[in-house]
């Protein structure tokens, strides 16, 4: 690859449009992937979010893979969520997701999908060879092609046809008298959201639903406390019982309280866990629990509390939708699988949708509250109790590689007992305390994760980690 700020993972491919993420790039990444997608069935599924340079990176998608003989099947504006929702119902071997996910508006991305989840790290490698053979002058764009092997598809209705299925939409809607604020950021969950949760009974009130005057996303794009001024507001001022936010693509989820809280992105997902917990123990089911490194202790203790097997994979969707497949296909009558990433809001039920879903986990909060009748204060007030703090390390032009190694070594020699997957480092005692540290999959730095049932002690590990950290650097 010609241009070495461009983010590259399994986590989608992101960099600035028009700079690290310019046209001949996109071109040359989409006859890579129709390339590779060595298959009889040549259909891809393609969807977008609302940035202002997704429609100008769909154009340049199309022109590649229809060059390579590919069909298109066009979802335009759709949330990520659906994208994957659809391509599964419908058997469709390809996908190419346009999403810069909670990354600023400036920068923009491709997720790219195998025939069950986003590739693997191999495929990557694979298609990135590719990528720098390809001489775009023997690639021409045939509009005749197009013409006749484009297809639009509106997904959402569908979607929210079979969600309501699954959650018996019919008798929530009869109890229903919950009042809820959304505020999707103008991103592409503006019109499933509300309108599921409208189906379900809900009175919806939207802020921040379009961009603003100035065609500008009315807020940031990240669903984090700082940016929900305006949704916090409304929900004290109007008496609401929960506010929802997403972030540009709708698979994050974040959640405000009846008091005006906004809670922990682990707290979603472990609302569904301990309301799953409950119903599946009751009736003598095997439950089995997937998250990641990254998620909260409290899903141990749940886990514990109910009886239920935990699995922690590392970081990153793909590596949890592959496990869920797995287990999915040895599944029996007597067993229950779900999970997800707490650290993102999202929620992944197999049996539904094997994706991180805001849009679901959102519905599947009100279905909790209008079954319990209590408070989302209430409820998650009787959640296991955990203090997390982050901070944020620049690790630009390092070799991560090497540099994590470094960091094994030198904390051990601490006295850590330090456990690696992938280039996550994680120490830690029991279920009281942990700290992660993991190079980023979608921006260049390293998060360093502390949590513990100690306010202080959760602080105070996750200073010095940082500490030993930002010292190593300044060796290299």
């Amino acid at each position: 690859m010609e241009n070495k700020n461009l983010i590259f993972t399994i986590s989608g491919i992101r960099g600035i449009f028009g700079e690290s993420l310019n046209d001949a790039i996109i071109k040359k990444i989409a006859i890579a992937y129709g390339l590779w997608l060595n298959n009889n069935d040549k259909r891809i599924i393609i969807g977008m979010d609302t940035r202002p340079s997704s429609k100008a990176i769909e154009d340049i998608i199309i022109d590649g893979i229809t060059s390579v003989e590919c069909k298109v099947i066009n979802l335009g504006i759709c949330p990520t969520p659906i994208i994957i929702y659809t391509k599964n119902k419908l058997n469709i071997p390809g996908g190419i997701i346009i999403t810069g996910s909670h990354n600023p508006p400036e920068w923009n991305g491709l997720k790219l999908l195998s025939t069950k989840t986003f590739l693997e790290r191999s495929e990557l490698d694979e298609i990135l060879k590719m990528i720098n053979k390809i001489d775009l002058k023997q690639y021409k764009t045939d509009k005749d092609y197009q013409s006749l092997n484009i297809k639009r598809l509106n997904s959402n209705q569908g979607y929210i046809q079979d969600l309501y299925n699954f959650l018996d939409s019919k008798n929530l809607k009869k109890k229903n008298k919950l009042r809820v604020v959304v505020d999707n950021g103008a991103g592409a969950g503006k019109v499933a959201t509300p309108q599921i949760l409208e189906g379900l009974g809900c009175k919806v009130k939207l802020i921040n639903n379009d961009f603003n005057k100035k065609k500008n996303f009315p807020r940031e794009i990240e669903p984090i406390e700082k940016n929900l001024s305006a949704l916090i507001t409304t929900i004290m001022e109007g008496n609401y019982d929960v506010g929802f936010a997403h972030d540009c693509d709708a698979d994050r989820l974040a959640i405000i309280g009846d008091d005006g809280t906004c809670y922990p992105e682990d707290t979603g997902l472990a609302l569904i866990t301990n309301y799953y917990f409950k119903r599946y123990k009751q009736v003598g089911k095997k439950i089995i629990f997937v998250t990641n490194l990254a998620s909260s202790l409290m899903f141990d203790v749940l886990a514990q509390n109910f009886g239920a097997h935990i699995i922690r994979t590392p970081v990153g969707e793909r590596f949890l939708a592959e496990k869920m497949e797995t287990l999915i296909e040895k599944e029996d009558s007597s067993s229950i699988i779900l999970g997800g990433e707490g650290s993102c809001g999202g929620v992944m039920i197999p049996r539904f949708n094997n994706t991180r879903d805001g849009i679901f986990a959102a519905a599947k909060i009100i279905e909790i509250l209008v079954n319990t009748k209590e408070k989302i204060s209430f409820l998650v007030s009787k959640l296991p109790k955990f203090y997390a703090f982050r901070e944020y390390i620049n690790i630009e032009n390092k070799n991560i590689e090497h540099f994590i190694n470094l960091l094994k070594k030198n904390l051990i020699s601490d006295g850590e007992k330090v456990d690696q997957i992938g280039m996550d480092l994680r120490f830690g005692y029991e279920n009281e305390w942990f700290v992660l540290i993991h190079p980023s999959n979608t921006e260049p730095m390293i998060r360093v994760i502390s949590e513990a049932n100690n306010e202080n002690f959760a602080k105070k590990k996750l200073i010095t980690t940082a500490e030993c950290v930002k010292t190593l650097f300044s060796t290299l």
